[in-house]
């Protein structure tokens, strides 16, 4: 369906990009975000919103990554003279974090719209809860970036925020993979593998997507009862 591809490019977008090439990284990771976001634009059009913003995203890592590439150079006196500056650094750091909220907030629209549609309440609110999150972590940056000693204290908590609301949201993204689902790939035959711990991994998860499956029917039928009682009583 594109949930499972779309974890894949979130986290290597962000948690294994954590490192000195991390702008290539990105690229690779917001690449496969945008292959994943044009998938789930057949399920719900918001997700083209999130294909527009993993296309941003991927040309403003290209951006830092010809940055990266200038700064290694001219460090290894390669190049006489560095044409991406400190006041560069500065501003498309500060565009690179609000690229990355606005990328994260399109993100979560998008779930919520179709956790709304699938009547999925539990991934519909976490993902409000998420965003709430992200503005939280906004703010504490916004704090850091003030000319004022104090800020300084504000560093590992903005850290940790940012931390946890990534996690959050790769969290909030497997939880989409395993209860939301196409009806096709529910029907579709699928060839063991000739390794049995693999076939024991497919038939645990089978088991966990039939469960929530279940689950998300049994709520689906008790909003549907619930509903028609309303009904009766007003009638």
């Amino acid at each position: 369906m594109g949930f499972g591809l779309l974890f894949i490019g979130y986290f290597v977008a962000t948690l294994m990009s954590i490192n000195m090439v991390g702008p290539f990284i990105r690229i690779i990771g917001y690449g496969i975000v945008f292959i994943a976001s044009s998938k789930l634009n057949g399920y719900n059009r918001h997700f083209r919103l999130l294909q527009i913003a993993a296309a941003f995203m991927v040309a403003l890592s290209i951006l830092l990554s010809i940055s990266t590439v200038t700064d290694f150079l001219y460090s290894e006196l390669i190049i006489s003279k560095n044409i991406f500056g400190e006041p560069y650094q500065t501003v498309i750091g500060h565009v690179e974090t609000a690229m990355s909220f606005i990328f994260a907030s399109v993100m979560l629209y998008a779930i919520r719209s179709i956790a709304t549609e699938t009547e999925d309440l539990k991934i519909s609110a976490n993902a409000i809860r998420n965003f709430v999150f992200m503005c939280i972590y906004v703010l504490l940056y916004v704090v850091t970036c003030l000319p004022f000693a104090y800020t300084k204290y504000f560093g590992m908590p903005t850290l940790l925020i940012q931390f946890a609301y990534v996690v959050l949201n790769l969290i909030l993204i497997f939880t989409c993979y395993t209860r939301i689902c196409d009806e096709s790939d529910v029907e579709m035959n699928r060839k063991p593998s000739r390794f049995a711990f693999i076939n024991k991994m497919r038939a645990e998860l089978d088991r966990r997507e039939e469960k929530a499956l279940e689950s998300q029917a049994q709520f689906i039928e008790e909003k549907r009862q619930k509903r028609e009682q309303k009904r009766r009583k007003k009638k």
